[in-house]
């Protein structure tokens, strides 16, 4: 595929799935009892080795410092165009789900998601409100990137199939980027303040390319206390590229509402689906449409058919699934 430029026209957007292997002790995960997912195309090398460095850089760090969880996955898009012909760019299938996924109730997690009275079933989320939150092009300001990536959280908190709470979390005025402190001295801070947080615009300059990018981070050694197959998630952490322009009017540029839904679904425990192809006259087509398809075919703030499937198969049971 050919790369274009990064001025926000005719861009898709190719997603990949970086995965560490961990060691097992007792009482763990063991490698082969977690089923991964599927996917149809690895990223480039570029792009892989770059992630892989942040997630190697900030799993030394965490070893070091004796902490309870690592960097496990981190799934992105990136921008690209394509050739002449039908050339299948994405297909994706199986569940929908990520393999790794929330725990109700985990005490684990109430320092940074339950409430001073003990752990709760609430998925939180937090929105980095500093100059971090404002992307460089694009000319947005802080208000309407926070309303948009608050809108995304609130499509997702409307799925009528479950009970699951959405609720937010406030920044406290902090600087979110955990992932970022560890991998580049200096850039984003090692505070968590919710189990999905959306860090902003410039603690990470991506390569090649990509839109944005979700980290998960699972507690470590992998554990599965609730027995569902899936290791367990301490937090997710999204950061969006500085060098797009970014907009908030549905139709043009990089729609942030658009990007945070669809990294929001990763936060959210769902994985890509669809197939997404170049026609021969060089247009882009995915089946089926939707928010969680592997790649950024322009603005769409609302759930589709497969989008509502997955996240109904991953919630319609909480907090007892």
């Amino acid at each position: 595929m050919k790369m274009v430029s990064r001025d926000g026209l005719r861009l898709v957007a190719v997603a990949a799935l970086v995965l560490l292997t961990f060691s097992c002790q007792d009482g763990t995960v063991a490698p082969g009892e977690v089923p991964q997912p599927q996917f149809a195309q690895q990223a480039s090398s570029s792009n892989a080795e770059f992630l892989a460095a942040i997630m190697d850089n900030v799993n030394a760090a965490l070893e070091a410092q004796g902490a309870e969880y690592r960097v496990a996955m981190a799934e992105y898009i990136t921008g690209a165009g394509g050739e002449e012909g039908n050339t299948v760019l994405s297909k994706v299938v199986g569940n929908k789900q990520l393999t790794f996924d929330f725990v109700p109730f985990d005490p684990r997690r109430v320092t940074w998601s339950g409430s001073v009275a003990g752990p709760d079933d609430d998925i939180t989320y937090a929105v980095d409100m500093t100059g971090d939150a404002v992307p460089p092009l694009g000319g947005l300001g802080q208000p309407t990137t926070d309303a948009a990536i608050d809108r995304a959280m609130a499509t997702w908190d409307g799925e009528q199939c479950s009970t699951l709470p959405i609720t937010q979390n406030p920044d406290f005025g902090l600087d979110l980027g955990f992932t970022a402190f560890f991998f580049i001295n200096g850039q984003g801070g090692p505070a968590m303040v919710a189990d999905v947080q959306h860090a902003g615009w410039t603690d990470i300059n991506f390569p090649g390319g990509i839109l944005g990018a979700t980290f998960t981070l699972v507690f470590f050694p992998i554990t599965d206390i609730d027995n569902n197959g899936k290791g367990d998630v301490a937090f997710r952490e999204i950061y969006y590229d500085p060098s797009f322009s970014w907009a908030d009017d549905g139709v043009s540029s990089i729609d942030v509402e658009t990007v945070a839904l669809h990294e929001a679904g990763h936060g959210l425990s769902q994985a890509h689906f669809g197939k997404v192809f170049l026609k021969n006259d060089l247009s882009v087509k995915a089946s089926p449409r939707a928010v969680m398809n592997a790649f950024y075919l322009g603005p769409q703030r609302t759930l589709l058919g497969t989008d509502n499937g997955g996240h109904c198969s991953n919630w319609a049971q909480w907090p007892n699934n």
